[in-house]
């Protein structure tokens, strides 16, 4: 199908037998060519309606297109040494790998397998040899080859298992039937000899692999080769069929009984649209590229004709297909797997009845997994009443839910009634499996995927497989929501600290199942969109009725999903230590209880975010944000500030300056700069504090993993942070954090994190005495900040990935701050974005007494406090100034702060 729909073969053979009468240098143009062309038009064609024809198909086209190369390069190389005319009954010329497998993308590698048979190597071939890997790699083939007799082939595949995994996946391109025959023993040999060894070989490939890329395959940017469910999966399930059952089919896999030809038909399918996705993404990039970043998705859901569904954007709808698919794959895969188990193809065959327990009426144990023993059972009445107290038995007993009983339940969620949703004697069997902490996240994972946590609690079953759209969280929300209640259970086990002083926190709390119930809900706003903390909160009610929670449990569980990002945004974007912030926010505590609960939540719910997303200091700031709660909240605010500001000056005389100036530092500025320093930045702050008393400027900086930590200290004026972060982004780098502080003395202090677009010069000493010198002339006015600023627009900038947000806010703030405007900027970030706001801010006549920036990916989160002539703006003043920066950053807001 592929050669007549997508490819002119007969042409393109015609064209290169043509090259083999031209001289070598024109003739490796004239073949490269060709292929440049076919493969160029294919790509136009593939990438214009990806509707149109399938992955399959299109690398069906790259596999005849590399054939005929690759013949035609076999055909020049062997008449140049004189081969016989038939050679091939000596020598044969298999593809293997993904090219044996026709499963060729547009920079797959081409590897080959040259097969002497039982003959020694002829001379002719030894000659041939180079020439042959000269040429494919001349046309710009990426080469995998090699050259064996079979004997000697044979020997290799007793213990290489990957060599052994290629040649599976043999093709034949050239070949005689003795040598064909003679490979076809070979791979029988090892069928009979190497069978156990080669599968426990995969399995623990396929272990170490899941190690390496991670174990969900719920990430946001999926590997569509490692990831599981994805195209390895595939291939593994070929290796299995093919040593099991001697066929490279995978319908053959039914006699597992464990699959049948449905499931095999989806997973087939799942290999033609990875495949196709993967050619999609080779042709957009021109390169090998595996990675399904958000920019792909977004334009691939455009292409596959996704639309905006609900308040589901394309690009969601797009990927939760996606991962419905790659997930049939991973779970066709562990089925197979458990069954080879059970079967002895692994090892040992399991006797299961010797482990056999009975759990209870209906079901029973075995190797530590449930399994239904009563016929009848799926025909019983009330099956969601029996499944739901089944798992509080298997969670007690600490066994999981086998897999067969997984599909079993998934086959029947019809089952599951709404009589089954509101029976309150059923709401308290799921609160014991939700307050048994250190045991949660097995059992609910394992009813996550039967289906039977979400048909009991749709708001949850809403979540599964759907995405969250933006350039920082790393999961779906189902499997984020579930990765958070595995720490809680970690905390519990004590095997995780958390967040300071969590360990003596927690066990305090009492109510642990309301602190999982608040966790596994605390996001099912998210399937309607954006805006979900409100609309979740909305939705806490008719759990809570459904499952037959009292006013006090049902209050806290609405705290709990209300307030999931008050501690983490507090945090990031406010100076909580103020008087009247801490005052207004501790009321919105009400009890040191709340206070613990959601402590405890924001850090499960912050670490399941992603791998290295909370970050040492953020814990950090988190626990003082408890502390400083805490003591309002038991009226003993003032000793806390005592300690805080001994503390700092420990550090500081640590670092060498005496105690009289320490204390004198600290005096330059007011209380709230000892709660916003972080550990290790103080005696940087002093020393370009000093330098720009004595100098005009300081500066230091230092290079971490993280990023470039800066500080810098000028005197202050009226738009001076404008012109430094412009000065900053001209000399290419991109602002992630900044916090500012001014002295009592008129000193303004700057504390950047900082990533380079130019990451080797940074550890040149000559860009930073260029840099400090621009920075010196601007903060003298000596030189035009907006120089520096379209000099970064002219450099080349390798944009970030696009998540496609698509909706700004700017708030501006009058209440939780006695002295200052707090002016919230939420939008897309851009070059130059930060130096735009504060010149904003200055336009309007304020000052910057207090900064809080985060960059999350391509999005800007923004915090100012701002004053004019050291007041807070006037309400009115506020809105106009609100209004003056949506129009100068032209952006498209709702008319009112949300």
């Amino acid at each position: 199908m592929a050669e007549r729909t997508l490819l002119n073969r007969p042409a393109l053979h015609a064209e290169l037998a043509a090259t083999l009468a031209m001289p070598r240098p024109e003739a490796v143009a004239a073949v490269k060519a060709a292929r440049n062309r076919e493969l160029a038009q294919l790509g136009e064609r593939y990438q214009s309606d990806p509707r149109a024809t399938d992955g399959l198909a299109v690398c069906a086209a790259i596999t005849a297109i590399t054939d005929e190369v690759v013949l035609t390069m076999v055909e020049r190389a062997f008449a140049r040494v004189s081969a016989p005319r038939d050679w091939h009954n000596q020598v044969g010329i298999f593809a293997t790998g993904g090219y044996g497998r026709e499963e060729m993308n547009p920079y797959s590698d081409v590897d080959l397998l040259v097969l002497c048979g039982e003959t020694k190597e002829p001379a002719w071939l030894t000659a041939g040899w180079p020439e042959l890997q000269a040429l494919l790699w001349d046309v710009k083939f990426t080469v995998g080859a090699s050259k064996r007799s079979s004997p000697e082939l044979a020997r290799i595949l007793e213990d290489d298992y990957v060599t052994t995994t290629a040649i599976l996946e043999r093709r034949t391109l050239l070949a005689g039937e003795p040598v064909r025959e003679s490979l076809d023993a070979v791979l029988n040999r090892v069928r009979r000899r190497q069978a156990l060894p080669f599968l426990r070989f995969k399995l623990d490939e396929l272990r170490k692999r899941r190690d390496q890329v991670g174990v969900s395959l719920f990430r946001m940017e999926p590997n569509l080769k490692s990831n599981p469910g994805c195209l390895r999966d595939v291939q593994l399930l070929r290796n299995i069929a093919h040593v099991i059952f001697a066929s490279r089919q995978l319908n053959v896999l039914s006699k597992l009984d464990v699959v049948d030809a449905r499931d095999l038909e989806q997973v087939e399918a799942t290999n033609c649209y990875l495949l196709g996705l993967r050619s999609l993404l080779h042709f957009f990039h021109q390169r090998k590229q595996d990675i399904l970043q958000l920019a792909d998705q977004v334009r691939l859901a455009n292409a596959f004709g996704y639309a905006d569904l609900s308040s589901l954007r394309a690009v969601e709808h797009f990927m939760k297909d996606h991962y419905a698919r790659v997930l049939h794959v991973h779970q066709t895969v562990e089925l197979v797997i458990s069954r080879l188990q059970s079967m002895g193809h692994l090892g040992r065959r399991l006797i299961l009845i010797k482990s056999r327990r009975t759990l209870n009426a209906d079901f029973v144990t075995m190797e530590g997994q449930v399994f239904v023993s009563n016929k009848e059972f799926w025909s019983l009445p009330d099956i969601g009443s029996r499944l739901l107290r089944m798992c509080r038995l298997a969670q007690s007993r600490e066994v999981r839910l086998s897999l067969d009983l997984q599909r079993s339940i998934k086959t029947h969620l019809h089952l599951i009634s709404d009589a089954d949703r509101h029976d309150h004697a059923l709401g308290r069997v799921l609160l014991e499996i939700l307050g048994d902490a250190g045991r949660c996240y097995p059992i609910l994972s394992d009813m996550h995927n039967a289906g039977l946590l979400g048909a009991y609690l749709p708001e949850f079953g809403n979540l599964t497989c759907h995405m969250q759209f933006d350039s920082w969280h790393q999961y779906t929300v189902d499997q984020h929501t579930l990765l958070a209640i595995s720490y809680l259970d970690q905390v519990a086990l004590g095997t995780l600290d958390g967040l300071p002083r969590m360990r003596t926190i927690f066990p305090t709390i009492k109510r642990k199942d309301l602190l999982v119930l608040g966790l596994l809900l605390h996001d099912m706003g998210k399937y309607m969109g954006r805006g979900h903390v409100a609309r979740g909160a909305m939705m806490v009610e008719q759990v809570a009725q459904r499952l037959g929670l009292n006013d006090e449990e049902e209050d806290v569980v609405y705290f709990l999903v209300e307030r999931h990002v008050s501690l983490s945004d507090a945090s990031r974007m406010r100076n909580f230590h103020e008087k009247s912030f801490l005052t207004q926010f501790s009321e919105k505590m009400g009890n040191q209880s709340n206070l613990d609960a959601l402590y405890c939540l924001t850090y499960f719910d912050a670490k399941a975010v992603g791998d290295g997303v909370l970050t040492g200091w953020q814990e950090a700031i988190l626990g003082e944000l408890h502390e400083a709660l805490s003591m309002q909240l038991a009226g003993a605010h003032g000793a806390h500030l005592v300690n805080r500001h001994q503390r700092l000056v420990q550090e500081l005389v640590t670092g060498g300056v005496s105690s009289v100036n320490a204390e004198a530092f600290l005096a330059e500025f007011d209380g709230t700069y000892a709660h916003q320093v972080r550990p290790g930045e103080l005696v940087k702050h002093l020393q370009v504090l000093e330098e720009a008393v004595r100098d005009g400027f300081g500066l230091r900086y230092e290079i971490l993993e993280s990023g470039i930590m800066l500080a810098l200290a000028a005197p202050d004026r009226h738009a001076l942070m404008a012109d430094v972060t412009a000065t900053l982004t001209g000399h290419g780098f991109d602002i992630f954090e900044a916090r500012t502080w001014i002295s009592r003395h008129g000193i303004v202090v700057y504390n950047f994190r900082l990533s380079s677009i130019y990451p080797t010069r940074v550890r040149e000493e000559s860009s930073w005495r260029r840099l400090r010198q621009d920075l010196l002339a601007v903060t003298r006015n000596e030189l035009d900040a907006a120089q520096m600023l379209e000099k970064r627009r002219t450099a080349l900038v390798v944009k970030p990935a696009n998540s496609g947000f698509d909706d700004p806010a700017i708030k501006v703030e009058q209440r939780t701050s006695d002295l200052h405007t707090i002016v919230d900027v939420h939008t897309k970030d851009e070059v130059g974005l930060l130096s735009r706001i504060c010149r904003c801010i200055s336009e309007f006549g304020c000052s910057i007494s207090y900064a809080c920036i985060n960059t999350m990916g391509d999005v800007a989160v923004d915090v100012f406090y701002v004053s004019r002539n050291g007041q807070k703006l006037q309400d009115a003043d506020a809105d106009e100034l609100r209004t003056h920066l949506i129009n100068r950053l032209n952006l498209q807001v709702a008319t009112q702060p949300v």
